[in-house]
């Protein structure tokens, strides 16, 4: 499922207008990214928590020429499930 797919069955499910759900999708996004980008985690109870790692700084093997590739020291979001989202997903 892709953004625009989420928005539509918004829109279906909340009976409300397309641009209205585009908008409310596009909001929630960009909330989320905006407080991960400031470090913070955002936890959605029911589905899930998204929160920011420090990644370390890591040599690599390019594998087509077999030499090792420095990967910087790098932050990333990481998600994990709530418990009620991987019991609805398991049954």
């Amino acid at each position: 499922m892709n953004k625009n797919m989420l928005a539509k069955e918004v829109a279906v499910s909340e009976k409300v207008t397309l641009s209205t759900a585009f908008k409310t999708v596009d909001a929630v996004l960009r909330v989320i990214a905006k407080t991960l980008a400031k470090g913070e985690s955002v936890n959605l109870r029911g589905f899930g928590a998204f929160t920011v790692v420090n990644k370390p700084e890591r040599i690599l093997k390019n594998i087509h020429t077999g030499k090792p590739v420095t990967v910087p020291a790098h932050k990333s979001v990481r998600f994990k499930p709530s418990k009620e989202t991987v019991t609805k997903l398991n049954k």
